[in-house]
Parts: structure tokens; sequence; C-alpha cells
């Protein structure tokens, strides 16, 4: 299995090589570096850079986020409800729930149109005490659903009461979400919910089959994606079908979304400049050798890939001198030695997103269609457009330490998820 968590074992092994003295290679080249103090022992960085990790990811493990095979869901937003659960509340809920079902086994990124995660939130308490220094406390109930989004069946729920206090009823609102926990009535809930969804997988078989084809007979290629890519792997019969399409509705959406990444990758070669970036690698990985705007990509990866080779030559040639120049040698070449894998990665993530994003506007239209959905939750289209942007933040946190432009003791005191 592809373990995203190399990129961050990468980023971690070039604060090593930025934060420690001694005698360091280069090629063969040998460099020995000034003894520099820190405030921190040797112990006391792995323990801080394993604890920001975990903080950063959040309980998230990205392998079962992008590539598990078990039951997946999308994740809807709270609704908005005045000046408590504001936007920024909303969208850090549904990273709660992204993780709950993560930490269940579940793939929450929104890959499937038809069953969706959500809670009701009920404000139950707002006041302020009456003791000195005043503090600000908030409660709430919130009512858990996994439902079908067409139909508007509810496959499991669970209540949870939370409540937060702060300085002002804002922070309150913040600390109420930190409050939030997988409890033992959540896990169970989830674990109801994802048997009736096997159920409902194996049950419906030419469903299944209907709407992924019907999808790829329109050309919608990232919703029939996203449908035979949702099917778990429990159930047989089903997945056994959209496993045998996956080739053939991947390549349908890389021809179609061939000029989409042809403009992003012309953006982000401007941005780059000689900087490493592995999306780039990843949009030229994407782009097919048959698509028109594969020639064009071809020379934006090799304009790319000289501007990279240069920067490497000139900081190779300024390694036996400089100590600077000597760190950022070995991280810039540690980035590039890994550059297929993190390439891998990210192609995998564009590909995730373009599916999790028509899969939100097909399960939007359809509830709203059906009506069954009765307003109960917010946006699934919001949710996860929002969800991939912090979910993903842990690689663009990677490559920021890999490449100087945040500091390990910066990481340290400062990285929080859900707060960057």
């Amino acid at each position: 299995m592809k373990r995203i968590y190399n990129i961050i074992g990468v980023a971690l092994m070039a604060v090593a090589i930025m934060s420690c003295g001694g005698q360091q290679k280069s090629e063969g080249k040998k460099f020995a570096p000034k003894e520099r103090e820190s405030a921190l022992t040797d112990s006391e960085r792995k323990a801080a850079i394993a604890q920001k990790k975990a903080e950063l990811l959040g309980g998230l493990n990205l392998d079962t986020l992008l590539y598990s095979h078990g039951v997946k869901f999308s994740i809807v937003q709270p609704k908005v409800q005045g000046e408590d659960i504001t936007q920024d509340i909303a969208d850090r809920i549904s990273m709660k729930l992204l993780q709950m079902a993560c930490q269940n086994g579940i793939s929450g990124l929104g890959e499937n149109p038809k069953f969706v995660f959500g809670t009701e939130i009920a404000q139950t308490g707002r006041a302020a005490t009456g003791t000195a220094p005043q503090k600000m406390t908030v409660q709430y109930q919130l009512t858990y659903k996994v439902m079908n989004a067409v139909t508007g069946d509810v496959y499991a729920t669970a209540t949870q009461d939370v409540m937060g206090v702060g300085s002002s009823f804002v922070e309150a609102n913040q600390n109420f979400v930190k409050e939030i926990k997988n409890t033992p009535e959540i896990q169970k809930m989830l674990q109801t919910a994802s048997e009736r969804i096997i159920d409902w997988y194996n049950k419906n078989v030419q469903t299944v089959k209907n709407e992924i084809e019907t999808a790829a007979g329109k050309g919608d290629y990232d919703l029939a994606l996203a449908l035979a890519s949702s099917v778990p792997q429990q159930a047989t019969a089903a997945y056994q079908y959209a496993s045998s399409k996956m080739g053939e509705l991947t390549k349908g959406l890389m021809h179609k979304k061939a000029a989409d990444m042809l403009g992003e990758m012309t953006a982000a070669v401007a941005s780059a400049g000689d900087d490493f970036d592995p999306s780039i690698g990843a949009y030229f990985k994407l782009i097919p050798t048959d698509a028109p705007e594969h020639a064009k990509a071809q020379e934006l990866y090799n304009k790319y890939a000289q501007q990279c080779k240069e920067r490497r030559a000139a900081l190779e040639a300024k390694a036996e001198k400089d100590e600077a120049a000597a760190r950022e040698f070995e991280k810039f070449k540690m980035m590039q030695d890994h550059e297929t894998e993190l390439a891998e990665i990210e192609a995998d993530k564009i590909k995730s997103k373009y599916a999790s994003l028509a899969s939100a506007k097909a399960a939007e239209a359809k509830a709203k269609a059906s009506q069954k959905r009765g307003g109960l939750f917010g946006s699934i289209g919001d949710a996860i457009s929002g969800t991939f942007d912090r979910v993903f933040k842990v690689a663009d946190v990677a490559g920021a330490l890999a490449t100087d432009k945040l500091g390990l003791q910066e990481y340290v005191e400062k990285v929080e998820f859900g707060d960057m």
C-alpha cells in the first residue's frame, strides 16, 4: 500500500539535517558545520516533533483517506447558526467529523454522493459566569447521523452533549469544538452505519452498475469515478465490477480535465521558479500523452526540471564552503530523490479532489430534488472543499519544513491542526 506518511518522514529527515550538528556528507564532499546550540536536547526534539506531528494530523490517517477500499461517505457541513455556529466553527466541526470517520476506518473525503455523515446542533446553554475573571460558557447537544442523501433514510444516529468555556463567546465556541470526542457510542454508530451501507451495496449491485454507466455515458467521468471508488471492498460483487471500471474511468477523467490540469500546472511552474514542487510532476504525470495539452505540459516540465537542476548544481558548488548552502543542498536533494513518490501522492490527491467535488455536487442536487434530507445539515460541497484544503495542509507544512520556510521552533510552538 502507498504510504502518504512518507511525505512527513521526508520533511522530518530534513528537520534533522537542519537542526543537527556534526559532519554532513554531500555527494562525496565533506562539510563540517560549526557547532550550534539548541534549546532542545535530541530526545526532546524528537518528542516535540512526534507530538506536533500527531496534533497536525489530528487523528487522521491519510492512507485511509486516499487509499481505503472500505466504506466511504461524504462529510456534510453543519448549518451556520448566528454568531455562535459561524462558518469557522462549522469548518472545524467538519474536520472533527472527518477525524471520527477516519479513526473508525472510514474515508470521509467525499467521494460517495449517496451516503453522508453530519450533525445537527442544538444550543442548550449560553451564559456568563459570575466569577472573577468572568468566563463565557456555551453548551450544545450534537445529534450525529449517517444518512442516504437521496432517500433520506437514516442508517445510524448518536448524541453528544458538549460544553465550551472561554474569555469570550468566540473563544468558548472554539473550545467547544475541541471537546467533541470520538466516544464509544459514536464508534458503535459508525460501525452500525458501515454494516448497513455494505448491505445496501450487496442488495443493489445492478443499481451501482447503472449509475456508473449512466455517468460515464454522459461524459461525467469524475462522478463515475467517485461512484466506482466509493464501493466498499466488503460488498464483493459490486466491488468487483467497480474495480474493473477504474482504469477506463480514470483515463476518461484525465482527458476531460487535461486543459484544467495544464492551467494549474502552468501556474505551479510560474510560482515555483527553481523551488521543488511535486505537484508539477503530478500534473505532468496525469495529462495523457495523447491529449493535445501534453506537448505544452512536456515543455513546462522540461523548463521546471532544468531550473531545479541548475539550482541543485549551484547549491552543490557552494556546499563545501558554505554551511547554509550545504544544509539547503541536502534538503533539496532529499526532496528530489523522493520526487516520484511525492508526485504520485499529489496525483492521487488531484484525482480524489475531482471525484469528491463531482460527488458533492451530485449529492446536493439529488438531496434538493428529493427534499428528503429536510435541510438537516448544511452544505456538502462547502464541507468537501474545506476538508481538502485543511487536510492537505499536512503536505504543505511538510514541504515548508523541508525547504526551511517553516522553522523547527515555529513548528513546535505554533502548528495546531485546524488553526493554521
